[in-house]
């Protein structure tokens, strides 16, 4: 009789499971990941990604979520293929990429960033080891990153952080001489625990369009464009702390260290909110002029700075 009540039990819940709607069946997978029942919950999202009742927004949030639990349950290639159909499936949806996009651990800019460069992000898909591919999330603009991803980890969350923020934590960070193009700003949602900071710090730029380049004990942070070639710097080391200083005179201070003199074009102006700490006298020089849009060149003991030139109109 207890035989009876038990097979009857098992069968009821069988029905009532594939009684299930796919919202339940939703809810009662983020429960069981929530308790760490990866299996189960997985188990959930499958069954509501194929449920032919459900939305388009259920299916791609349920296999982004299968992608999530085969992850954390140690399933690196069934997470992969569930993140796989998900993008081939649903990656034309801003919506479903970014849920997507954050499942994978990649970092999201704000709003209005978003709605100017989704549409060119690219999810790849590396399978080289069949049993544990790798995803990576490709950025439109960003040519080169800061890793080789060997810095000490830190933890964090942002949830639209200003970036300028971010680049003060950074400082803090590394230890570094951090210095900001001007104009480098943009909105940031990311949460890391204990990653290298420098594999972070390339995740939080690149959603922005943004990168980093260590220089010695400088990190300069900006648009691709603005770095051209990475120099080579020998001068004696030095050290400033320039608050609303004439840049004319901060070029003149930093050149008398190599007993050069410079001159200026017409039109050389500004003023110099700016903080290094021993670094070669060139390198200091370089991103003061290049900082502030110039262009130098030196011949002898004189460096002549100079407006960039302008492309001809045709």
């Amino acid at each position: 009789m207890k035989r009876m009540a038990w097979v009857l039990t098992a069968a009821l819940v069988a029905v009532t499971a594939g009684a299930e709607e796919p919202a339940q069946a939703l809810a009662r997978g983020k429960l069981e990941a929530d308790l760490g029942h990866h299996a189960v919950a997985a188990e959930a999202f499958a069954s509501v990604a194929q449920a032919p009742e459900a939305t388009a927004p259920q299916r791609w949030e349920a296999l982004v979520r299968l992608g999530v639990a085969r992850r954390d349950g140690g399933d690196v290639k069934g997470s992969a293929d569930a993140f796989e159909e998900a993008w081939r499936t649903y990656g034309k949806d801003p919506e479903a990429l970014r849920f997507l996009l954050h499942a994978v651990g990649s970092a999201l800019p704000g709003r209005e960033r978003w709605e100017e460069v989704w549409r060119q992000v690219v999810l790849d898909f590396d399978r080289r080891v069949p049993a544990r591919p790798v995803v990576r999330v490709t950025w439109p603009g960003v040519p080169f990153g800061l890793c080789p991803c060997s810095g000490s980890p830190v933890d964090l969350d942002f949830q639209d952080g200003d970036l300028q923020d971010v680049f003060r934590l950074f400082a803090d960070i590394s230890g570094l001489n951090v210095v900001v193009h001007p104009g480098t700003r943009g909105l940031v949602t990311y949460r890391a625990s204990k990653e290298p900071w420098d594999l972070v710090l390339d995740r939080l730029l690149a959603p922005n369009g943004l990168v980093a380049r260590l220089d010695g004990n400088v990190l300069e942070i900006g648009p691709p464009a603005k770095f051209g070639e990475k120099g080579s710097f020998r001068g004696a080391a030095i050290s400033f702390d320039y608050q609303n200083k004439d840049l004319v005179e901060a070029l003149r201070e930093v050149a008398a260290h190599a007993h050069a003199t410079v001159e200026v074009a017409e039109g050389v102006k500004g003023r110099v909110f700016f903080k290094l700490d021993n670094v070669p006298w060139d390198q200091a020089f370089d991103l003061l002029v290049r900082l502030n849009g110039l262009t130098w060149a030196r011949t002898g003991d004189v460096i002549r700075v100079e407006l960039p030139r302008r492309a001809p109109s045709r």
